[in-house]
């Protein structure tokens, strides 16, 4: 593809935003975002000076080598995290390595199970509910809580995969990802507040409607979260129903992200990240000497409208931290129901039986007129991430300019 051309990219997240950044050096792009702003589900909150809540993606996970270069050609500084973990039990934390019986064993019958097989059925072929409670309990913790997955659902393969890769080093990004979002989106044309319902198209021809606007183009890129395309909420005007069916066949998860700022620390500075089986299960502290927690409730317990969200973020610590008067101790709360959040509706995504296959469909261009990104397409060892949109972005670019 030489010639100058028009392209319509249709969301401004991470995917979407390198994707416009590789392409507008040789084509003119405009991006459409259905959001006020640019970011996706990288949204960082700036209440107080000195002071940032990451309302979505927080954590740099390894040594990701697409998001460090950009931080470190853009001169974002980032840091490492501190990743001790410990176990909350009846209002006391004990460290990680007395934790999961038969969590080796766990990891050799995922190794050798068969592709088809969720994570669901090896429970229950090798581990009874009734012998092995306790570990069971733990898996839905993990599965539930950090790949936001569903245990009837999530493929073992995947979890195999991810639970026994050697991540390396966490890190944050000082001043949010949204500092990464805006060097990103500098100098791009992005329209906010457009949300896209309808394109008519033709091979080398696309026609994009969105609620009160018509947009024309050469080609057009789709980078918006997979649950946009499960449910159809874009219509084809000839209709892709292999590009939906494959959408169906890759997870979809959401999560409740909790960030309380306190007057004062009832907590270790010490400590990194808390397990529990609270309500609000997984806390983590910031920098030692930020006086907020974060909490996550991910998967099908935080999906949906919920109520008495502070109330029940706020039981949970008082019980992992054997504080009593803690709604006294609070300053101000910031919870983000992201299966709630418009144009989204979920966190991120998860490998289900079908999935690879899923992705090298939805990754094939149609008619070199329209394409799809995202990090529910990555097929790479950091799923769910935003290393995970940025390759795929970077990756569709490639079919982009040098069409087959």
């Amino acid at each position: 593809m030489s010639a100058q051309q028009e392209i319509i990219i249709i969301g401004a997240g991470a995917a979407g935003l390198i994707a416009a950044k590789d392409l507008s050096t040789q084509h003119n792009v405009t991006i459409l975002e259905a959001r006020p702003q640019a970011g996706g589900r990288t949204t960082t909150l700036y209440p107080a000076p000195g002071i940032h809540i990451e309302t979505g993606a927080e954590f740099i996970h390894g040594e990701l080598p697409i998001t460090l270069s950009l931080l470190q050609e853009a001169g974002i500084p980032y840091h490492p995290i501190n990743e001790e973990m410990a176990l909350a039990e009846n209002g006391e934390l004990k460290q990680e390595e007395s934790w999961i019986e038969d969590w080796d064993n766990l990891i050799e019958h995922m190794g050798k199970a068969a592709e088809t097989t969720t994570m669901q059925q090896l429970l229950d072929q090798y581990y009874p509910a009734d012998q092995y409670a306790e570990l069971r309990d733990h898996v839905q913790g993990y599965v539930e809580g950090y790949d936001l997955a569903d245990l009837n659902k999530v493929s073992v393969k995947y979890l195999y995969d991810e639970w026994t890769l050697e991540q390396g080093t966490n890190f944050r990004i000082e001043n949010g990802y949204t500092a990464l979002i805006n060097y990103l989106g500098k100098g791009c044309t992005i329209i906010t507040n457009q949300t896209v319902q309808i394109i008519s198209w033709e091979p080398g021809k696309v026609t994009v409607t969105t609620q009160d606007r018509t947009y024309t183009a050469h080609k057009v890129l789709v980078t918006v979260p997979i649950n946009i395309l499960q449910n159809e909420s874009i219509q084809f005007s000839l209709a892709l129903p292999a590009y939906t069916a494959a959408a169906r066949q890759i997870g979809w998860g959401t999560v409740i992200k909790f960030n309380l700022l306190f007057k004062q620390a009832f907590w270790k500075r010490d400590i990194g990240f808390v397990l529990s089986d609270e309500e609000v299960p997984v806390w983590w502290t910031q920098s030692e000497d930020s006086l907020i927690l974060t909490g996550w409730l991910g998967g099908p317990h935080a999906a949906g409208p919920q109520s008495d969200l502070l109330a029940k973020a706020l039981n949970s610590l008082s019980k992992i931290f054997n504080v009593t008067n803690i709604a006294d101790l609070l300053e101000q709360s910031f919870i983000h129901n992201w299966s709630t959040e418009q144009a989204i509706h979920g966190g991120y995504s998860y490998g289900m039986p079908g999935s690879e296959k899923a992705k090298a469909v939805l990754t094939t261009p149609v008619a070199d007129t329209i394409y799809f990104a995202g990090e529910a397409l990555y097929t790479g060892d950091s799923p769910g991430t935003v290393e995970a949109a940025l390759h795929s972005g970077k990756e569709i670019t490639i079919k982009i300019k040098s069409p087959q």
